[in-house]
């Protein structure tokens, strides 16, 4: 019981503060618009500074191994995720969105977890170093589709009647 208090702490509260406040305040309040991004970004840097700082030693000794493993998780991510969506034909937009969103899931929820349970210095280092790898990996992979652009049904066909 006290898990689920702590994850409704950690999850659904500020996900209803959010969606409240974006519902009172987008767009009505322009300097308050572009500030909130800033907040959420410094907010996420203090975390992983304060993770990172107090498992110092553990991440001294299992540093290169850990980031090599989070490494391997989230491209797996991007890679189920788009082939998923093949296997059940969904469309090459749809597929694109899936492997984002499977290979770039929060690591915010582990730390908090690993700060409930009091092993910060050691569980939680795995969500600080994804974290900042995910927000790279996605963008390098997000960069490369924008550049591929989707074909759509017609030009699929076009293209596979010239070539017969």
């Amino acid at each position: 019981l006290k898990m689920m208090w702590d994850i409704t702490k950690m999850v659904i509260i500020p996900i209803g503060a959010g969606l409240i406040f974006n519902r009172l305040f987008s767009g009505k309040v322009a300097w308050l618009d572009k500030l909130m991004p800033l907040v959420s970004m410094f907010g996420i840097t203090f975390i992983i500074v304060i993770i990172t700082a107090a498992g110092r030693e553990s991440l001294m000794n299992i540093g290169f191994a850990l980031i090599g493993l989070v490494l391997i998780h989230n491209l797996l991510g991007y890679t189920f995720g788009y082939w998923s969506g093949r296997l059940f034909r969904m469309d090459e937009r749809d597929c694109r969105t899936m492997a984002i969103e499977v290979g770039m899931q929060n690591g915010g929820l582990a730390s908090g977890l690993a700060k409930e349970m009091g092993k910060m210095a050691t569980v939680g280092l795995a969500p600080a170093v994804f974290g900042p790898l995910m927000n790279v990996t996605g963008s390098i992979l997000a960069s490369y589709w924008h550049r591929k652009p989707i074909l759509t049904d017609v030009e699929v066909s076009e293209v596979e009647q010239s070539l017969t």
